[in-house]
């Protein structure tokens, strides 16, 4: 026994002397290669089009993680669309509502983007960035030429989506009492809209007895029941936030997330199915979110692993230019900043990256496992929470110097 006792001491006196060894004889950290990037409807172009073409080909599932508010990444997302339509038929999930997706897709079958315009005037938060010029040319992309619309709705309803969604109910009330009923609603949500009085916003202020009353005004319409249902849901997440529980918040969010995707994906034609998803980089990332989630972006991998395919994981966001920013007040919902970049400059600064390699226009990609490896453990750890998230869960960046802002569709 003493033997064994001795023996396990000599080999964990080797373990403790094998760090210093290996580090004489360590590896040295790789080059951190910048490829320049073009996009636009019909792909990519440049030496890193090259590179994401060729990811592009292995990919089932393309995860477009933006911060919100550029024009850029929904351009980027119709140059990646463009490469994977390559390989067969592809879907787009997008951040907003199942039943707003209704209303897009319609609109899109009527009259592509003008038709979105359409739904959206005067209703200024009823819809999340496909409100936007460039989010609503990328879904048209995926308005097919028989009539469908190959477009996942994979989120809550967003905190306006009842001015869409209220009216359609109006037009379908089986009688003058349900119609009544969301006619009111309807009028108190948009002169809240109006007064950017956010506190008076059905989806913040209304206790669920109220969807109780409106649903039982729709009895013998599972249609407009689901509506009603899916306004409720939305309702509870958003007052969760408002009343600080941020993790029940985030919690319900993403189950009805991972819900929603999955039940689309199991319900479209192929097999495994392409997916090309645009949202906030904190759904698209893999591994545990800032938020402490398990979002989309961990559902990826696995899905594609199991057909044997794999996930991309691409961020964007812009080192300097312009933003749309949400700025409700009653002179307007959005207004235009100038960039002030946190995001991708202390990863790039912690990586000794030289940022005089990116030009003044034009659009940059950088591969993230090598800045993983020359970062290593420590100075991962050294980054704040978001940026150690996509350092470790996102393949590669795009960036700019010279990002646009987004266009409301009013302008």
């Amino acid at each position: 026994m003493r033997r064994f006792f001795a023996a396990l001491s000599g080999i964990a006196a080797l373990a403790l002397t094998t760090p210093a060894v290996a580090e004489e004889a360590a590896t040295p950290a790789p080059e951190i290669p910048i490829w320049e990037v073009s996009f636009g409807p019909d792909g990519l172009s440049g030496p890193g089009g090259e590179i994401l073409r060729a990811e592009i080909e292995r990919s089932q599932f393309v995860a477009l993680g933006e911060d919100h508010g550029f024009a850029d990444s929904p351009e980027l997302g119709r140059g990646l669309a463009a490469e994977m339509k390559k390989h067969g038929r592809t879907y787009h999930a997008v951040e907003i509502g199942a039943w707003s997706n209704k209303a897009v897709q319609h609109a899109l079958r009527t009259d592509g983007v003008t038709g979105v315009a359409t739904l959206v005037a005067g209703k200024p938060i009823a819809l999340p960035f496909v409100s936007n010029r460039e989010d609503a040319l990328l879904a048209n992309d995926f308005a097919e030429p028989e009539g469908t619309v190959d477009l996942w709705g994979i989120d809550q309803e967003f905190i306006g989506a009842p001015a869409i969604l209220l009216e359609e109910l109006k037009a379908m009330a089986p009688n003058a009492g349900a119609r009544k009923a969301a006619d009111t609603l309807l009028r108190k949500d948009l002169a809240a809209v109006a007064a950017a009085d956010q506190r008076n916003l059905l989806m913040l202020s209304a206790p669920p007895a109220t969807f109780a009353e409106l649903r039982a005004k729709f009895a013998g319409s599972p249609e407009a029941q689901a509506i009603i249902d899916s306004l409720a849901r939305s309702a509870v997440i958003y007052q969760h936030n408002n009343a600080g529980r941020y993790f029940a918040n985030n919690a319900d969010r993403i189950t009805l997330m991972h819900r929603l995707f999955l039940q689309q994906y199991h319900e479209a034609e192929e097999p495994a199915p392409r997916v090309l998803l645009k949202m906030g980089a904190y759904h698209l990332g893999r591994g545990t979110t800032p938020t402490k989630m398990f979002d989309i972006g961990s559902l990826l991998p696995g899905l594609a692993a199991a057909n044997r395919m794999q996930s991309l994981h691409i961020a964007f966001s812009g080192l300097a230019g312009e933003q749309l920013t949400m700025r409700p007040s009653a002179e307007g919902y959005t207004q235009v900043k100038m960039v002030d970049d946190k995001i991708i400059t202390p990863i790039l600064e912690a990586a000794q990256i030289d940022i005089t390699q990116i030009g003044d226009t034009g659009h940059y990609l950088i591969p993230l496992d090598p800045i993983r490896h020359k970062l290593e453990s420590k100075g991962i750890n050294s980054l704040s929470a978001f940026g150690k998230f996509v350092v470790l869960g996102f393949d590669y960046i795009v960036t700019t110097k010279a990002a646009k802002a987004a266009t409301p569709m009013r302008e």
